[in-house]
């Protein structure tokens, strides 16, 4: 029987050279590819991250300072002799107004301050300083005439003084200005309610919407009087230093409660709030801020109508008769001056945390475009500078309070 031979094994074949090289070529292309769209990819998701970081950096700065600067003058607005007058706060002893220095970065700001709604202190080419002050009362304007033996004060129908609700310690701050002076305002000094004060017990006042400490005893003619103790324990506001000049009392709230407040950017690029009763430490509330700059809104009829409450012109506090020396130059002239601040204008220039890779890279920026070239801010930017992502932001803050009539 014939059998078939078993036929012989093909030879094996290997992989020539070129076809070694030409797989090795496309893998090369095709890791070259991947990295490139990884490396867009990736520049594309920190550019865009990082503008949404500074988005998000504004709101929130924005939302503080929009309610901080709105409230500026709040309480105050309708006293005499107030704006400009030198601010007095004593507390444990120990002076916190006038004070020997601030800290950074408020070390050039005046060390006496005086009571404005809103003040700037120009800073050239760095970041400017805004020092806002406002009460925060239920008895809004209402001032109160009193007599003093310079530890409480002796008021008629003191509604206002001593809010608080059934069961809590009083802690309001009052603030003394006197208002027969001739001249510009005198000194005005910050005290306080003794805690254990009670003129009465608590009524609830549908206008103010809270519970008041009533006169002790009904108001019949000619009046009837009550006595409020200050506080003089070992962390008070101590004594009252001065009771001539016919002195009232503006209600400030409850001590946690005033804003009395200096704003700027510090060397680690943060808006920082410094507060000047020193009852909080320093408090950071925006990071990656390159510049912070603000200008006065004006009512003085220069490109509008005087008086009717609408801002005729934009003043950088670096001009004449602007500055924050001379709005705090204790001038009777001064608080005319001060009556006409209406709103502030904020402009910031916010930094993206990271590099970012950009054809186009911005060599300046400038800060409020639509002013004439005097009132712009222009930033040019150095060349490490340019490797970042930049946004301006620039909104007007009203001061609704500076709006009453001033008396």
């Amino acid at each position: 029987m014939f059998k078939r031979p078993m036929p012989k094994p093909k030879a094996q074949r290997g992989i020539s050279l070129v076809e070694v090289m030409v797989g090795m070529a496309i893998g090369l292309l095709a890791s070259l590819v991947i990295f490139k769209a990884f490396t867009s990819s990736e520049t594309f998701r920190r550019n865009v991250g990082g503008a949404a970081d500074t988005v998000q950096t504004a709101a929130v700065v924005g939302a503080r300072l929009n309610l901080m600067l709105e409230e500026g003058g709040a309480g105050l607005v309708q006293g005499r002799n107030i704006w400009s007058c030198l601010l007095k706060v004593n507390r444990a002893g120990s002076p916190l107004l006038p004070v020997s220095s601030f800290p950074a970065p408020f070390e050039s700001f005046p060390k006496s301050v005086r009571v404005l709604p809103v003040g700037i202190r120009d800073g050239g080419t760095g970041s400017d300083t805004v020092m806002v002050i406002a009460a925060n009362s239920p008895s809004s304007n209402r001032d109160i005439p009193f007599d003093s033996t310079g530890t409480s004060l002796t008021v008629s129908n003191p509604n206002g003084i001593g809010l608080k609700d059934a069961g809590q310690s009083t802690t309001d701050l009052l603030l003394a200005v006197a208002q027969d002076v001739a001249g510009g305002p005198a000194d005005c000094q910050i005290v306080q309610v003794a805690s254990n004060y009670s003129g009465g017990t608590p009524t609830q006042d549908i206008s103010l919407g809270l519970a008041v400490m009533p006169a002790a005893a009904k108001v019949i003619s000619p009046a009837s009087y009550t006595v409020v103790p200050l506080n003089q324990g070992s962390s008070s506001y101590g004594t009252l230093l001065s009771t001539t000049n016919s002195p009232s009392a503006f209600h400030l709230g409850r001590e946690d409660q005033p804003t009395f407040s200096l704003l700027s950017v510090n060397s680690s690029n943060e808006l920082v709030e410094y507060d000047l009763l020193q009852r909080r430490p320093l408090q950071s509330f925006g990071e990656n801020i390159l510049l912070f700059k603000a200008r006065y809104g004006v009512d003085n009829g220069v490109g509008g109508i005087p008086n009717d409450d609408a801002v005729d012109e934009w003043i950088a506090p670096s001009e004449s008769g602007w500055s924050i020396t001379e709005l705090m130059d204790g001038n009777a002239a001064t608080q005319q001056k001060v009556d006409q601040i209406k709103a502030i204008r904020i402009g910031v220039i916010l930094r993206t945390p990271q590099a970012q890779v950009v054809d186009a890279k911005p060599t300046q920026l400038v800060l409020f475009q639509d002013l004439q070239t005097s009132r712009q801010v222009t930033v040019k930017l150095s060349s490490s500078e340019q490797r970042y992502g930049y946004q301006v932001f620039d909104w007007v803050i009203p001061l609704r309070n500076m709006k009453s009539t001033p008396k």
